[in-house]
């Protein structure tokens, strides 16, 4: 038998041996988790999302989810590192990196939180991607934590200085800002922690939107809310996938799982978002917690506080070559268009 002939017949016999083992292989995806494994974005979103990824890809990519492999601000690192695969991530918690979404976190956006998260990644797709902040990993998405309303564990806020001295948790970025500009004492705490510290009175209040209050088992700890309309302030949110891993997949896994990804996300979380919202506002209301729309003047003065934050964050854009006042206002006519949908 020639050589040729014994390595064909060779490389038969693997293809017979290894059988239908050669054709399941999977790639495994770790997502790493810090949110608890109960809240609605672990449910109707991460496990949702994976599973879509999984039927995409005919079972070629699986989505392991895990317990968080480090503290919530260490996520965007563990991606572009690759010790985890996947993540949700909070800009807030990574200070100076993302000044451009800080422009998605503006006051008083919307109420709805599915209109406002596909306009911020339609914003980010038109104004914000050829800066690449999120250089090092690939970006599956954007949504919005909002809108992000003022809720108090002893204090009913009904005028500018009952903001003075209270001591309410921000999670970095513009959180901190807002709560400063509004006369309040910030404090810094990942969203897994606030109950310890409100709780074991630490704190006296949280910027957080509806859905946060049942979802990290405040009830029982809040008895007051403030809302304003369109909220105090947003938080962007980001799923990202590890390059290298991202770059392994095939041709056609790739685009699979693109069209999973952008507005496709967005919109599946804010329609999430938005339920739960709903359904926060109908517990608490059932539980007790006061809620109470920003009167008129004390509405007026927030505005006042607050505005500041808009003409900054389009100087901080212009540094980056983006047009701030431009991008801007495609965001808030996109909002406007989708809100009536």
């Amino acid at each position: 038998m020639s050589t040729i002939a014994r390595l064909g017949a060779l490389l038969l016999s693997l293809a017979l041996l290894l059988g239908p083992h050669a054709a399941s292989a999977q790639t495994v995806w770790r997502y790493s988790n810090w949110l608890p494994p109960t809240h609605p974005v672990s449910e109707g979103v991460v496990k949702v999302w994976a599973k879509q990824v999984e039927e995409a890809t005919q079972g070629r990519v699986k989505i392991e989810i895990i317990a968080a492999l480090g503290a919530p601000p260490a996520h965007l690192d563990l991606v572009r590192n690759g010790v985890a695969d996947m993540a949700g991530i909070s800009a807030a918690y990574t200070a100076g990196r993302f000044t451009l979404l800080r422009g998605l976190e503006l006051p008083f956006l919307s109420d709805s939180n599915s209109a406002m998260s596909i306009a911020a990644q339609r914003t980010y797709e038109k104004f914000f991607a050829k800066a690449n902040e999120f250089e090092g990993v690939k970006l599956a998405g954007l949504a919005l934590v909002g809108p992000n309303e003022v809720f108090t564990t002893k204090r009913q806020i009904r005028s500018i200085e009952d903001f003075k001295g209270l001591k309410l948790r921000e999670a970095g970025g513009i959180t901190k800002e807002v709560a400063e500009l509004l006369g309040a004492t910030p404090f810094f705490a990942p969203a897994p922690q606030v109950y310890d510290v409100l709780s074991k009175g630490v704190g006296d209040g949280v910027l957080f939107p509806p859905e946060s209050i049942p979802s990290f088992k405040l009830a029982g700890l809040v008895q007051y809310g403030v809302t304003v309309p369109g909220g105090f302030h947003q938080t962007a949110f980001a799923f990202i996938i590890n390059e290298a891993k991202w770059q392994a997949l095939s041709a056609a896994d790739q685009t699979a799982i693109s069209k999973l990804t952008g507005e496709h996300l967005s919109r599946l979380w804010g329609n999430l978002w938005d339920k739960t919202n709903a359904d926060a506002i109908a517990l608490m209301t059932k539980e007790g917690v006061k809620l109470e729309s920003a009167s008129p003047p004390l509405l007026a003065e927030i505005r006042k506080r607050l505005a500041s934050l808009e003409a900054q964050w389009i100087a901080e854009a212009a540094k980056k070559g983006v047009d701030g006042r431009a991008a801007l206002e495609y965001m808030r006519a996109e909002v406007k268009a989708l809100e009536k949908k």
